[in-house]
């Protein structure tokens, strides 16, 4: 029976506008007053991701980093884990090499090799993913964008990052597109103990092998005394595949999901733009999650 619910963030509780829609959070709340434990599974870092949820009054665990940092319901954090800084100067000259944008992603702050003007201009090209294609003015007064801005620090090379001993979790990568973000992916597979995922068609996202979203799940819950098979995971991306590859209980692919996702699944919703989330966990609590299953 499931006890749990892990949810993804982007493309899977929040809808296309990168918000979380009143249904859904009605159903999360209606969720946890019927006894399941939510928690939220992101590739987003913990002051982001609350930032986005700041106006709900949503108390929740969360796994963040795409796995590299878990957190309770109070905001404390359990564990982190970071990446071997050994690599760092080669991985970076690589995704360099082959047009690639980096950001070194550490506790809420990210680095970014450059002056600022150029960190700016990483950052709007890298928003167009989240907040579309208007103009450049239009992107910079997003609140989306501010919040992301307010986050970067610049670095004069990765020597720093080193020197700083900067506690780096994840390193994010952005491509000029997906044929280059795949010739990325092929060279970071050459690195030793390194977890390779993705959220958009042209990024890259690198964590430790053991930072994975779904390892990270189920360390956790079973360190609250839950089992493997009382959970249900539900996502859209890459990133989400360690959860759909873990052997939890029930995993849910979103309407809008990757294909490689939605064949790892058990089941399919509804897309994110039509709260498929929410359908899914009442489809749960009612006991008829097998009316969206495969097959």
């Amino acid at each position: 029976m499931i006890k749990v619910i892990a949810a993804d963030m982007d493309g899977t509780l929040l809808n296309p506008e990168h918000t979380l829609s009143d249904a859904t959070y009605r159903t999360i709340l209606d969720a946890q007053k019927a006894g399941y434990r939510f928690l939220i599974a992101t590739g987003r870092d913990y002051p982001s991701a609350v930032g986005v949820l700041e106006k709900w009054n949503l108390k929740c665990d969360f796994i963040t980093g795409s796995g590299a940092e878990i957190r309770d319901t109070e905001g404390k954090i359990l564990q982190t884990i970071e990446m071997d800084r050994k690599w760092f100067r080669e991985i970076y000259d690589c995704a360099v090499a082959a047009g690639g944008s980096v950001r070194f992603c550490a506790g809420g702050i990210d680095y970014l090799i450059g002056d600022p003007k150029t960190a700016e201009q990483q950052i709007l090209e890298e928003s167009r993913l989240f907040l579309g294609d208007g103009s450049d003015e239009e992107i910079r007064n997003m609140e989306l964008f501010q919040q992301i801005l307010k986050r970067i620090r610049c670095l004069r090379n990765v020597e720093e990052v080193l020197e700083k001993e900067i506690p780096v979790y994840k390193i994010f990568i952005t491509a000029k597109g997906k044929t280059e973000a795949e010739a990325i992916w092929k060279e970071m597979e050459r690195f030793p103990k390194l977890a390779i995922a993705s959220s958009f068609f042209n990024n890259v996202e690198l964590t430790h092998e053991d930072a994975q979203k779904g390892k990270a799940i189920e360390q956790y819950i079973t360190s609250l005394g839950y089992k493997r098979d009382e959970v249900m995971v539900l996502g859209d991306s890459m990133n989400d595949l360690s959860m759909f590859r873990q052997g939890f209980g029930a995993a849910v692919a979103m309407g809008n999901a990757e294909p490689v996702i939605r064949e790892a699944a058990g089941y399919v919703t509804l897309s994110n733009a039509q709260d498929g989330a929410a359908y899914a966990m009442r489809l749960l609590m009612e006991g008829r999650l097998g009316e969206i299953q495969k097959g």
